[in-house]
């Protein structure tokens, strides 16, 4: 049974991540009503074609105009920079925003998430990833009865329920014979406009090179006079979209004319037959043409841009792909470049010793790229990255040349100098900064990962890869993708070496992050053993701290405290040398705490506190202030637990750490409940319900914090009883994780609940209750409209139907009719 399209609200604001549309959508009005059309009919619906015919653009205008249709959005997941087939469920998790902590299998995840959820997804590229495509549409399918999903690839998934629907070229016209009239009549019917009529359906590959060519050469219009020349044109490229844009690119530098011409001679020899093949022969040639009229620098940076799976910035183009290193900053006196590494010739292919890309010149050779279209600049996020029918023609070019091997081994030295980088800045005031841009790099940075396993000798650059990366995967949440990418490179390698050893840690301590207790111990127990061979110290010393957070979780605080006392004297007297080893102030505090001993429990975060302090480290500090709030919210400091919470979600926020922001809602939610703040304490417990789920985490922290999160629970449910606490914790569970945060950083923000049953304010609007909850508050209209954002004129007539509705003549009245009486503090 399937679900329609219009069960979701049209008005209901779109959730998801769909990109703007760049340039306008032209034509495809019938591809369009066929494809909404297959959706009602099947939950998944396959767009098929060649390379450049426009797929992408097709799937994406679809979700676009069905967006308000789907309660819970629609949601693209671009595939194209994934090369291995392992990471796929991760990478649609990664684009529906959901938790990297989570443990177990992140297919199931993906089918647990998506089980109740109205939503369309978009897989964009599936071709390379065929058979895990097919086994994802399949579970997902059958786990989300109102889940759609359209796809795009060069051929079907060929499973069970599958809609497939070839999408062809635009409609090019055929060309008018020579001696045919060039007159405006015998153009009649071909409008240059956007408009779409249907008497315009034939000139939609004509219509999309005036657009493109205008953009390039400004005042580009069709006339009488070139409209024969376009219509050949399009005609030859077979109304191929990107071969058109790539024809109209040429308009900077001849006319239409000498354009026509020069593609004479290419097409002709393709011979007639509208076949998929014969497509895929006008696409290749007319990117070979492309390439052909490209100078030689610009034929070798296309070439050598292919190593990159997905988007990059200028920086990885200059260390990748020049001819000669980046010449050294004025700071890196001993002849490394800036990124760290050492300039080494070995690295680089026979066929690049010609120096006809030099660093120095590598923008204005990219510059030119993307002014020919070959490379695509997105300019707010400063990135470049080449559509996948232009990489696969550089990357067999690449292949060809024999440098395949060479620029692939830079691009791995560049992710793992830029890792390396991010880990040496990990206790400074530029921590954020390097964990927002390492999340930019993320298919960089798997494909790093990727060729380390797949090149004979270069096992132990992935150990050292991993291990730059540890810090990241674990401030950002990540526990799931390190701990695979730990286990992966730990299989490769043999012996006993310090890179070993600290992977082994690293995989241990994501294991105790997910709570996996018993995989974790034999990990952290080769990591201590490493540790006393090489005579380590601070290996030792993380190995032992995590074995105390194993003890913790398990429930056995006085062995956590033993472990914590002894790492707290190695880091101490070693010096802290990482994020890690400043979190064992918050580890001592919550076995203190929980020991009764509450003041050396603040002791311990604020010796946290100060080290972070001392280095301008954010992420440690984030999770010692929540643990000095927890200890304030134990002794009966609910304003000071609150005050840290907050402050604590906010940097956690910014790392995108989701365990560490769910941990924050709850210590809020038994702060809203010892201000008798029920209903908002029920909401926030809803959410982080739903987050704890997500994370497959329910008692994060052990059985202790379980019990403390349960006792906040009951207590609301003591207050509301049992149907008001549900549909409070329903509501809390509905909320997007962002708003959930919203709620819990903004103390005045009320929850937005349905009154109680048999409530006088059921009689209100919504808009009416929310201003009514205001006047509660004591806010005065001015104040009212200045936080809803409204006229206070509207204000002022919401009160006076507020009090009309209500039968009251008091502003005082109206908080005791509501159920929420003037807050005194």
């Amino acid at each position: 049974m399937t679900t329609s399209l219009a069960a979701g609200s049209p008005d209901a604001r779109p959730a998801g991540n769909l990109p703007a549309e760049v340039s306008s959508f032209i034509g495809r009005r019938q591809d369009l009503a066929e494809v909404k059309a297959a959706l009602e009919r099947s939950r998944l619906v396959t767009l098929c074609g060649v390379g450049g015919v426009g797929k992408t653009r097709l799937a994406l205008r679809t979700a676009a105009d069905l967006g308000g249709r789907f309660a819970d959005g629609v949601w693209l997941v671009e595939l194209s920079a994934l090369r291995e087939p392992g990471p796929l469920a991760r990478a649609v998790g990664d684009a529906l925003r959901l938790p990297g902590g989570y443990s177990g299998d992140p297919l199931d995840l993906l089918a647990d998430h998506l089980a109740d959820r109205h939503l369309l997804l978009v897989l964009d590229t599936c071709e390379h990833l065929i058979d895990a495509c097919a086994t994802l549409a399949e579970v997902l399918a059958r786990a989300a009865p109102r889940l759609r999903i359209i796809v795009t690839s060069r051929e079907p998934l060929d499973v069970i329920g599958e809609h497939t629907i070839m999408v062809s070229p635009l409609p090019a016209p055929a060309p008018a014979p020579e001696d045919a009239p060039t007159d405006a009549g015998a153009d009649a019917g071909t409008d240059t406009g956007t408009g779409d009529s249907d008497g315009e359906a034939d000139g939609d590959a004509m219509r999309l090179f005036a657009e493109r060519a205008a953009a390039m050469k400004p005042g580009f219009a069709l006339t009488p006079g070139n409209r024969r020349a376009v219509a050949r044109l399009c005609h030859r490229l077979d109304g191929i979209p990107l071969a058109i844009e790539l024809a109209a690119v040429r308009l900077r530098v001849m006319s239409i004319e000498q354009l026509d011409q020069r593609l004479d001679d290419r097409f002709r020899l393709l011979g007639t037959a509208r076949t998929s093949q014969y497509r895929h022969q006008t696409l290749h040639a007319a990117i070979a043409w492309s390439h052909e009229l490209c100078t030689t620098a610009e034929q070798a940076l296309w070439a050598r841009l292919s190593v990159f799976p997905g988007d990059f910035d200028l920086e990885a183009a200059e260390h990748v792909c020049a001819d000669a290193p980046v010449p050294p900053a004025d700071d890196a006196p001993d002849g490394t470049v800036p990124d760290g590494t050492v300039p080494d010739a070995t690295v680089l292919d026979p066929t690049a010793l010609d120096p006809t890309v030099p660093a120095h010149d590598l923008l204005d050779v990219l510059t030119r790229l993307v002014e020919k279209s070959v490379v695509r600049y997105e300019r707010t996020r400063g990135r470049y990255r080449m559509l996948d029918t232009i990489r696969e023609f550089g990357a067999e070019l690449l292949e060809q040349s024999g440098g395949r091997d060479g620029h692939a081994r830079r691009h791995h030295r560049h992710y793992a100098a830029l890792s390396e980088r991010a880990a040496e800045a990990r206790l400074s005031g530029a921590q954020l900064g390097w964990a927002r841009r390492l999340r930019a790099e993320v298919p960089n940075l798997r494909a790093a990962l990727e060729w380390t396993l797949n090149t004979p000798g270069e096992a132990s650059s992935g150990l050292r890869l991993a291990a730059s990366l540890r810090h990241y995967w674990y401030s950002t949440g990540q526990f799931n993708e390190g701990r695979d990418w730990c286990q992966r490179v730990l299989a490769a390698t043999t012996g006993v070496t310090a890179e070993r050893g600290w992977t082994a840690y690293g995989v241990g301590l994501f294991a105790v992050l997910q709570g996996d207790l018993a995989d974790a111990g034999p990990l952290l127990a080769e990591a201590a053993e490493a540790a006393g061979t090489l005579g380590d110290a601070d290996l030792w010393a993380h190995a032992v701290h995590e074995r105390g957070r194993s003890a913790f979780y398990a429930g056995d605080i006085e062995k956590a405290l033993g472990c914590y006392r002894e790492t707290q004297a190695i880091y101490e007297r070693d010096g802290h040398r990482d994020p890690d080893a400043l979190t064992i102030y918050t580890d001592l505090g919550s076995a203190l705490a929980l020991l009764g001993d509450l003041d050396g429990a603040l002791r311990a975060c604020e010796q946290g506190l100060a080290a972070c302090e001392a280095t301008g480290e954010q992420w440690a500090r984030a999770f010692a202030l929540w643990m000095r709030g927890a200890t304030h919210y134990l002794g009966g400091a609910i304003d000071a637990a609150a005050r840290d919470a907050r402050e604590s979600l906010l940097i956690v926020e910014a790392f995108n750490d989701q365990v560490a922001a769910t941990m924050c809602l709850d210590l809020l939610m038994v702060c809203a409940v010892s201000r008798d703040e029920y209903e908002r304490a029920a909401v926030l417990a809803g959410a982080t319900a739903g987050m704890w789920q997500a994370l497959r985490a329910p008692i994060q922290r052990g059985p202790h914090y379980a019990g403390l999160r349960d006792a906040g629970v009951d207590a609301a449910r003591a207050a509301l009883g049992d149907e008001r606490l549900r549909t409070a914790q329903d509501a809390g569970r509905a909320l997007p994780v962002g708003e959930a945060i919203a709620l819990a950083l903004d103390p005045a923000r009320a929850p937005d609940l349905p009154p109680p049953p048999g409530s006088a304010v059921t009689v209100l609007t919504r808009r009416e209750r929310q201003v009514a909850e205001l006047v509660a508050e004591g806010l005065s209209n001015r104040e009212i409209a200045e936080r809803l954002i409204i006229a206070k004129r509207t204000v002022d007539s919401h009160v006076e139907h507020i009090l009309a509705k209500l039968g009251v003549s008091s502003r005082t009245q109206v908080a005791t009719r509501t159920g929420r009486p003037a807050r005194t503090s």
